[in-house]
């Protein structure tokens, strides 16, 4: 036993005292930046003018160092704004140097330099701390029109970007405190709704102007502190990240996923990941993704990153405080001039599409990185709908829905039904039908889940939306921007892919295509009476149907997600007269169980790549057997994370699907190995 002597002891005592003052100080650093930002949420919301900003909550605010540097964000902002605000950030103080003053304010919403697409408009406001640039508060709103050539600028069928409305460089629109007037009407003149965008504009300059008072009061208060804090909390998120890296096995993890079509043609995109963990560090390599398109879906070099990080922190910390920490142990290899990583000219409308097929692709690979966290795929992307028009009085008006999806499930746990996901930030997930209704022509005459269009699995998917807009009066047209209309979300772990995004016409009773490229619609023709009806993706599923618990199914079917013949045909569950008949339903599993075939694998001597699509091939009795034709795209399940998708090649003899060497390697897989083989194809839409 020993004894430490007064004095030493009280040496000890003071230097635990300090060590504790500035953690405490640290924490109340970080928790009231946290808190300028959550106001300046709450102040766009009340004060701007656009519903997709104050109801959707299109929109994300943040502070960052005065280098560019991501300082904090709010729980509830979405990752696409803000993981991408530093780009903008860097480019603005890149541009502008020393020409940064107090009082004023810059607007950016270039793709190439750091922006998502051309509605989301970036203002950040330059806060001095004693007569030095010490950060900035950053906002990032959704502008419902930008000008371009339809209304609400997104339009799945444009080649160049210029048809999508203004681009914004950085520029500096307001200089000392002096607005630049010209340059403020040259703006607004060359958009749709000038007042709307004048009104969401100014509750954005009064979110910057509130944010930079909070933040001079937190200089007066911590003084030196308040930066050096910044840095500390930085390093911290940076250290508990690479610590959580480290946990994982070192490797090559290998993932792909497409684009269905470009809007131009209907060739798809692929992208292609590598991802390697490597000590406490994650490089993504991109090589071999298609090159840029001439269609909208495209999208700039912040995207990836964007999508990488926002992965890797949810499947490896997700409860550390994000910031610029939180993107330092990750490394992107994407060449310019693919359509993730897109160069001038590349209209960039779609990049919600890109960012989240990005996602797709990272949380496969990341499945196999961390297996206990592996999830369904998601609804698909943004589905941006735009119905415009003019009312009875002759007036324009751009109505934007937001239609929700499934999410994915994972181990445990069924998929969320009709919201939108975790990469959304509080995007909401229901338009009010009160608000829609209460300032457009239109009329929401349905408004449900699409029952039955889940992806079935032990833990099933969540459900997608079916909403119906009627047109009132005026003339009218729509626009969409969508994915995963042809190739839906994928289930992991041996389950069903969720139901695909449907988005159509119904006129006079009838089901109208309004594009021979599904979900890729420009300025379609709308009239009185005309219904715009959407139908979004459910979620991939988890785990093989048949081991969902037969009193699980029964419930779905009480609560009508799901019919009795659902509940037999997809899950093996027979249900009479509202009761699982057990022994007919442990017949029926055994008998489905034993009808699945399983198709052995053998190893191609090539590639067999047909442009972006990858192929399989498969001998003319397999294909007969399966019923599966020349160009069908097939995938293959393992029952281990996600299925490989790929075109069918119909050639030669035998009993085996000739794959490549990068097919096995994505899989896991090796010469011998069996595994299951279906056609991927989309769920239909019920109900008219």
């Amino acid at each position: 036993m020993w004894l430490l002597n007064p004095e030493t002891l009280t040496q000890l005592i003071k230097s635990l005292e300090y060590i504790l003052k500035d953690l405490v100080q640290l924490e109340l650093i970080r928790e009231s930046l946290v808190a300028v930002v959550n106001e300046m949420r709450a102040n766009i919301i009340h004060s701007s003018y656009a519903p997709i900003i104050y109801e959707g909550h299109d929109f994300s605010c943040a502070l960052m160092s005065a280098d560019g540097r991501q300082v904090a964000q709010g729980l509830a902002d979405h990752p696409i704004h803000i993981f991408a605000v530093p780009y903008s950030t860097q480019q603005v103080v890149a541009t502008f140097k020393n020409d940064i003053n107090e009082g004023d304010l810059f607007l950016h919403n270039d793709p190439y330099t750091g922006g998502t697409h051309l509605n989301d408009v970036l203002m950040l406001q330059p806060v001095f701390f004693d007569g030095r640039l010490g950060m900035f508060a950053a906002m990032r709103c959704h502008w419902n029109d930008v000008g371009g050539m339809t209304p609400g600028s997104l339009s799945g069928r444009v080649n160049e970007i210029i048809q999508e409305g203004i681009r914004i460089e950085p520029t500096k629109i307001c200089d000392r405190g002096q607005i630049n007037e010209p340059f403020m009407n040259l703006l607004f003149n060359n958009m749709r709704a000038r007042s709307e965008r004048l009104g969401d504009f100014n509750a954005m300059v009064g979110t910057g102007r509130k944010a930079e008072e909070h933040l001079q009061r937190l200089f007066t208060r911590f003084g030196g502190g308040l930066l050096s804090g910044i840095e500390e909390l930085i390093e911290r998120s940076e250290r508990q990240l690479r610590a959580k890296i480290l946990e994982r096995p070192d490797g090559d993890y290998y993932a792909e996923g497409y684009i269905e079509s470009d809007g131009t043609n209907p060739d798809p995109l692929v992208v292609k990941l590598k991802l390697t963990v490597q000590g406490d560090e994650i490089i993504a390599d991109f090589t071999g993704t298609s090159k840029q398109t001439n269609g909208p879906t495209n999208c700039g070099p912040a995207m990836a990153l964007n999508a990488v990080g926002t992965i890797v922190k949810s499947f490896l910390d997700p409860r550390t405080p994000i910031n610029q920490g939180s993107f330092n142990p990750i490394t992107v290899i994407s060449d310019e001039g693919t359509f993730i990583n897109a160069r001038n000219d590349a209209p960039c409308g779609g990049m919600a599409e890109c960012k989240f097929l990005i996602d797709s692709v990272v949380a496969s690979a990341m499945g196999k990185v961390a297996p206990e966290m592996i999830v369904g795929d998601l609804k698909g992307g943004a589905n941006h709908v735009i119905i415009s028009g003019t009312d009875s009085l002759g007036d324009n008006y751009i109505h934007y829905e937001w239609p929700a999806g499934g999410t994915g499930a994972s181990d445990g746990t069924d998929g969320s039904n009709a919201v939108r996901s975790f990469n959304e930030g509080d995007f909401n997930s229901i338009q009010s039908v009160e608000t829609v209704e209460g300032q457009f022509p239109l009329r929401v005459e349905r408004c449900e889940l699409r029952e039955g269009m889940c992806g079935d699995g032990e833990f099933r998917g969540g459900f997608g939306l079916r909403r119906d807009v009627k047109i009132l009066s005026g003339r009218g047209s729509l626009s969409v921007i969508s994915e995963k209309n042809v190739i839906p979300p994928y289930g992991v772990e041996g389950a069903a892919n969720g139901a695909a995004n449907r988005f159509t016409v119904i006129r006079d009773g009838e089901i109208v295509e309004p594009s021979d490229m599904p979900g890729k619609v420009s300025g379609f023709a709308l009239s009185p009476g005309d219904v715009v009806r959407e139908e979004t993706a459910g979620g991939g599923g988890y785990g093989d149907p048949l081991k969902r618990k037969p009193e699980t199914v029964l419930a779905d079917v009480v609560e009508r997600y799901l019919s009795d013949a659902d509940a037999e045909n997809r899950f093996g569950v027979v249900i009479r007269e509202g009761v699982v008949d057990e022994k007919a339903t442990d017949a029926l599993r055994a008998k489905m169980a034993d009808d699945r075939v399983l198709v052995p694998l053998e190893l191609a001597n090539e590639e067999m790549n047909d442009g972006p699509r990858r192929q399989f091939r498969l001998p003319k009795q397999l294909a007969l057997k399966f019923q599966v034709k020349e160009g069908d795209l097939i995938e293959l399940v393992t029952g281990k994370g996600a299925p490989l998708r790929a075109w069918a090649k119909i050639a030669g003899e035998g009993d085996a699907v000739a794959v490549s060497a990068t097919s096995m390697d994505i899989m896991g897989t090796t010469p011998g190995d069996s595994v299951l083989m279906r056609l991927t194809v989309p769920q239909p839409s019920t109900i008219m």
